[in-house]
């Protein structure tokens, strides 16, 4: 069980919106989550004398609004500034907060673009799609003499998130490139399997049998499509469609039809919350 965590000041009446996270903000334990969870998106550009006040005069935090307006004067860095209001409000453990500082300094020995590469993957990673697919648009738009490395690696992730969209074609694509940029046997492998979802059987294996890296790499893709199907057969999504044909089987259809709509909006709710800009 979590630790219950004692509030922080008032909860404001009027939120704060934090631009770099896309999230409006009621409290100051609230803030702190987003900085420990978003710490690779903060820089010195995520502060300024507009928080401040917010904190002061929503929050009723006062003393602390006084400490950070001082160090905002002294151009102090993010971690300094993000790691008075953790230390301020005693919010997370030591260790979580070491690795929050640490993430915030890296970041200040970064050039903008590898800030903006690094948001890309953690959005990425988080699952926010649409936010992943921007800080990718500014790096191509400004990175016309792009190192194939750096290329491929945005190539290959580009091809993970049009994956996740079910946009196997577009993700082939992509990864074809990521790969003849690198001749990473990840990135082809992953183009392979995007061949395979788009291809019936027939044509996947005459696919294979015309292309000599897809020959070579066919069966490490079968079996390691052999472990992610023994995952899924013991994942919780799995586990909620058997709870569905028990429903279906038992005559159940009323308890049927109302977990297929419950499970369907959360999907529904889930793809928005990834493509949402």
């Amino acid at each position: 069980m979590s630790v219950p965590i004692l509030c922080t000041g008032k909860y404001a009446t009027k939120p704060f919106y934090l631009e770099k996270i896309g999230r409006r903000i009621y409290s100051i334990e609230e803030l702190c989550y987003c900085i420990v969870q978003n710490a690779y998106m903060i820089d010195s550009d995520s502060f300024d004398m507009a928080l401040v006040d917010w904190i002061a005069d929503e929050l009723l935090l006062e003393k602390l609004a006084d400490e950070l307006r001082k160090m905002l004067v002294h151009n102090c860095s993010a971690a300094s500034f993000f790691g008075m209001i953790i230390d301020y409000v005693g919010y997370t453990t030591k260790e979580d907060t070491d690795r929050t500082i640490e993430t915030l300094r890296s970041n200040a020995d970064m050039d903008v673009y590898e800030k903006r590469m690094a948001r890309a993957e953690f959005l990425m990673k988080r699952g926010r799609i649409q936010q992943a697919f921007n800080e990718y648009e500014y790096l191509w738009k400004h990175i016309p003499e792009m190192d194939k490395n750096v290329k491929a690696k945005i190539e290959h992730n580009e091809g993970v998130m049009y994956a996740y969209l079910f946009m196997f074609d577009r993700a082939a694509e992509l990864f074809l490139k990521a790969w003849e940029d690198s001749e990473d046997e990840e990135s082809y492998m992953c183009y392979l399997a995007c061949k395979r979802m788009l291809l019936g059987e027939r044509e996947y294996v005459a696919f294979v049998g015309e292309h000599k890296e897809a020959r070579n790499l066919s069966l490490k893709l079968e079996q390691r499509m052999d472990e992610v199907n023994d995952l899924y057969d013991s994942s919780s999504a799995n586990i909620k469609l058997r709870s569905l044909e028990l429903y279906r089987s038992g005559s159940k259809m009323s308890e049927y039809y109302n977990e297929v709509e419950r499970l369907t909006d959360d999907m529904k709710a889930e793809y928005r919350e990834m493509i949402q800009p």
